[in-house]
C-alpha cells in the first residue's frame, strides 16, 4: 500500500503540469495569443518527457511488456476506425463538391486521410528497418 501511494506521488508534478498548461492554454486563446498557447503545449511536453525519463532511471517502471502491447493494439484500431471514417465522409462529401462549402470539408478530409496514411507507411518502413 505504501509503495502504491509512492509510486502515485511520483506522478504528481506531472499531473500539475497538465493542469498549469490547460490554464495557460484557456487563458491564452480566450486573450487571442494562440502563439503562448502553443509555446506552453510544447514546454509542457518536453517536460513530461524528460520527467518520465527520469523516474525510468531512478526505477519507477511507468509502462511494462502488457501495457506497452495494449497500447499498440489500441493505436492499431484508433488508425483503423479513423481511416474507415475518413474514407467514409470522403464518400459521402464526394457527391456535394458542387457546394464551396462541402468542397473544403472533401480538400480537408482526403488531405488529412493521404497525411496519415502515408505517414503509416513510412513510419512501418522505418521500424521495419530498426527492428
Amino acid at each position: 500500500m505504501v509503495r502504491v501511494m509512492k509510486e502515485k506521488k511520483v506522478l504528481l508534478p506531472a499531473l500539475l503540469a497538465v493542469v498549469a498548461l490547460g490554464w495557460i492554454v484557456g487563458w491564452a486563446t480566450s486573450s487571442g495569443k494562440s502563439e503562448l498557447a502553443l509555446v506552453a503545449f510544447a514546454l509542457t511536453a518536453i517536460f513530461i518527457n524528460f520527467y518520465f525519463s527520469y523516474l525510468e532511471k531512478k526505477g519507477f517502471i511507468l509502462e511494462d511488456e502488457r501495457t506497452l502491447r495494449i497500447n499498440e493494439i489500441a493505436s492499431r484500431r484508433t488508425l483503423q476506425i479513423t481511416s474507415i471514417g475518413l474514407a467514409v465522409a470522403m464518400l459521402l462529401l464526394s457527391g456535394k463538391t458542387s457546394d464551396p462549402k462541402m468542397e473544403g470539408a472533401f480538400l480537408t478530409a482526403g488531405l488529412v486521410l493521404a497525411v496519415m496514411l502515408t505517414l503509416h507507411l513510412l513510419l512501418m518502413c522505418y521500424y521495419g528497418r530498426r527492428m
